[in-house]
């Protein structure tokens, strides 16, 4: 018997609970990038941002197992797909690894807004209108405060981001009970 698109979705949304343990990592891995310029020379918080980015991943995976989320979703077709619309920020980081050579006080506006833009097809997997809100508010932020205030951007930008993805969660927590009653 064949699964209808909607059938997965559902599926998938209770199963991997709309992936909200990685965005939980993401907001506690970003709001200790918000503390790394009161403890570190600014060299050091550069390469921070870029080796620190590789702790979101196994960070939510922990999380998802403390709350008993399974957030890989095998037996579903569309878990494949949200770990194919993920696997593409890989290639973002030769791109984060040029902007540190040459221009490093542009790593919060390029790594917020192409890691923001990732989570947009997330938006139509878990039928989640907070995917949109966290896509749109991770990267207007590092646009406008990554491009715009780059003095300020290594403590605004990842602050902002956290709160984006702490607000997402809290959307998603939302919507998943929303869609329980």
């Amino acid at each position: 018997m064949s699964r209808t698109i909607e059938k997965l979705q559902t599926e998938i949304i209770f199963e991997a609970r709309k992936g909200f343990p990685i965005l939980l990592s993401g907001a506690i891995v970003f709001l200790s990038f918000t503390l790394m310029p009161l403890f570190f020379p600014m060299e050091t918080v550069h390469l921070i941002w870029i080796f620190g980015l590789g702790a979101i991943f196994p960070f939510g995976i922990l999380i998802s197992k403390i709350l008993g989320v399974n957030i890989f979703a095998t037996s579903n077709p569309l878990g494949t797909l949200g770990g194919i619309v993920a696997a593409p920020q890989a290639f973002y980081i030769p791109v984060f690894i040029i902007v540190y050579m040459h221009i490093p006080k542009y790593l919060p506006f390029t790594i917020g807004l192409l890691g923001g833009s990732h989570f947009l097809p997330y938006m139509w997997i878990y039928k989640s209108k907070a995917y949109l809100f966290v896509t749109l508010g991770t990267c207007l932020s590092s646009l406008i405060l990554g491009g715009f205030l780059v003095n300020q951007a290594f403590t605004l930008v990842p602050l902002a981001i956290a709160i984006v993805y702490i607000i997402g969660v809290l959307l998603i927590l939302r919507e998943l009970k929303a869609s329980l009653v």
